[in-house]
């Protein structure tokens, strides 16, 4: 949960490198540089407890299209991570060895879901979306929109960005991190 007390935020905004107090000063609302804070906060707190390190001790390095990583200088580089953020609430997966990628979602209506989907699903997704009834619609967007992403995560590359890859290559799992969100995690198998 990422709405959390400011005495909590204070503590684990110390961890925080200073490019990344930097891009918490950058956003714009109050509520989101507390989000921001509290998640990389923890993130760091996770990661430091699987290395034996201080939090602030983390060091990350950031991929060729922006997908953060253990520094080469870090005493286990073969812990992978993948971060996702919505609305209050985060998740961090870890994996060791294998690449890792989680999204979620709050669940909310999203008019050009149709639309989004005939662009950005493959084929066989598209249809079996496009079958749904109206009552399975929504949650069959984001169950295949959150798989789409955490693939994406998984690769570092970004939906914007071209990839040729099989779904096949990855173990899925769907999974509802709070109720009204919806989540999938997948490892590179």
């Amino acid at each position: 949960m990422l709405d959390v007390k400011h005495d909590i935020i204070r503590g684990i905004g110390a961890f925080l490198s200073e490019a990344e107090r930097r891009r918490a000063e950058a956003l714009k609302s109050e509520r989101d540089r507390r989000r921001f804070t509290a998640c990389r906060g923890q993130l760091r707190q996770i990661l430091a407890s699987r290395l034996g390190i201080s939090p602030s001790d983390v060091e990350l390095e950031y991929g060729q299209l922006g997908k953060p990583q253990l520094s080469h200088r870090m005493p286990s580089r073969n812990l992978r991570f993948s971060v996702s953020r919505s609305g209050d609430v985060a998740v961090i997966a870890l994996s060791t060895g294998q690449e890792v990628g989680v999204d979620i979602e709050a669940v909310l209506p999203v008019p050009e879901a149709d639309e989004i989907a005939a662009l950005c699903f493959s084929a066989s997704d598209y249809e079996s979306y496009a079958a749904l009834g109206p009552d399975d619609r929504l949650e069959g967007f984001f169950r295949r929109w959150t798989r789409l992403e955490a693939i994406s995560k998984g690769l570092g590359c970004g939906l914007g960005y071209p990839s040729s890859w099989d779904e096949q290559d990855w173990v899925v799992r769907s999974f509802v991190p709070k109720t009204g969100y919806l989540g999938s995690v997948v490892v590179r198998k």
